[in-house]
Formats: C-alpha cells, sequence, structure tokens
C-alpha cells in the first residue's frame, strides 16, 4: 500500500539530530544519473522497512577519481556513515538470504528525477545516482512519489546519532546501541560492511528478523 501512514508519522517524528551539513555544488555532481531496470519484483509485498547505513569512507577507497564518485569521494566532503537507502523488505527473503526476492522496481524503469527534487538529500546520501537507484529500486514499491519517499528516508535518518567512520559494522551496531536509546534493545541488521534499522509499515521502530 502506498505512502503507509508516511504523513502522519513525518509529522509526529522528534529530530533529535541535524541532518548532516555540506555545500553542494553543481560542479561536483554526476548529472548522468538515470537508471535502468535489472529485475523487477513488482507483485512482492513490503512486510517491513530497513534503513541502511554504508560507510562513505570505504565505498570510496579507490574511487576518488572517478567522476561519478566525485561529490562522495572527491570533493572535499569527510563523509562518514550515509544512508544507502530506506528499504521495503520481505521477511521471508530477509531470513532466507534471497536479496532477489524483495520488492523491487514496482513501478518499472522510471524517469530521471529533476536535480531540485534530489539536491536537498545529498548530505543524507551523497550520490544523485544513489537516490535516484533508491527511489526507482526500492522507494516507488511502498510510496506515491520521490519527494515523499525521501522525506520519510530523513525523518527517519534524523531521528538518530550515527557512529564515527573508523569503526567497522559490527562496532558501528553497538556503538548506535549506546548513544541512541531507543535502540538499546532492539535488533540490528548487518549485511557485509552496512547496517540497518528496522520499522515497521507505520514506521515505528523494531528489531530486525534474527536470521
Amino acid at each position: 500500500m502506498k505512502g503507509i501512514f508516511y504523513a502522519l508519522v513525518l509529522a509526529a517524528l522528534p529530530l533529535v539530530a541535524l541532518a548532516q551539513q555540506c555545500q553542494v555544488n553543481d560542479s561536483n555532481l554526476n548529472l548522468n544519473y538515470d537508471q535502468t531496470l535489472d529485475y523487477q519484483n513488482a507483485h512482492i509485498k513490503t512486510d517491513f522497512f530497513m534503513l541502511v547505513f554504508s560507510n562513505s569512507s570505504i565505498f570510496c577507497r579507490g574511487r576518488q577519481n572517478q567522476p561519478k564518485f566525485k561529490f562522495q569521494c572527491d570533493s572535499g566532503h569527510q563523509f562518514g556513515w550515509v544512508v544507502h537507502g530506506l528499504w521495503g523488505e520481505s521477511k521471508a527473503a530477509y531470513l532466507s538470504g534471497n536479496i532477489h526476492q524483495h520488492p523491487r522496481f514496482c513501478q518499472g524503469d522510471l524517469p530521471k528525477l529533476a536535480l531540485s527534487t534530489i539536491k536537498p538529500y545529498l548530505c543524507m546520501s551523497p550520490g544523485t545516482a544513489l537516490l535516484q537507484g533508491e527511489w526507482e529500486k526500492h522507494g516507488a514499491c511502498d510510496f506515491p512519489n520521490a519527494k515523499s519517499y525521501f522525506a520519510q528516508e530523513q525523518a527517519l535518518y534524523q531521528q538518530f546519532k550515527l557512529p564515527p567512520a573508523s569503526l567497522n559494522a559490527s562496532q558501528a551496531i553497538q556503538w548506535m546501541k549506546r548513544n541512541n536509546p531507543q535502540l538499546k534493545n532492539k535488533w540490528l541488521s548487518r549485511q557485509g560492511s552496512e547496517f540497518g534499522i528496522c520499522f515497521d509499515k507505520r514506521f515505528e521502530l523494531i528489531s530486525c528478523p534474527k536470521k
């Protein structure tokens, strides 16, 4: 169901941390950020949501001289843990580890978003292609438009204090639990070098399913 309670939840969320600040210079941005459909799971329902964080310092290793990653990796910013995406998850696929059975590209190959729609969220997710892809692959499965998807993603992100970039994913999870009281008794997901925080379909915090 699209836009599940998102307006109500957005209005009620306490923003306990400010969004990461950065300067967005268009000359550092990848303007060729349209995405192409890889595979589509249009009829798999979303059971819960996961806000996934990646470590920008790890991602940028070896990518500093690639123009499409200039803003994130070679523009003078020191991005740490950033939002990879807000993903609608199938519980069965999550528990089985089958990454190809989650909702994906539910609306097919969508038009390229206006840069003005993407730019407000680049400090949170520092890549135009990243934001375009997250909307097409994940957001379009549960939200009526990109602005509502990104706004919900940012509202969830702003609830948390984030760990130092020097920590790996396992260490970051422990840091998150120590420094964000609302996570103390929640089970967080770790997937390789990334970690995820889970929410139900009302965007209330839950423990991620234990595999």
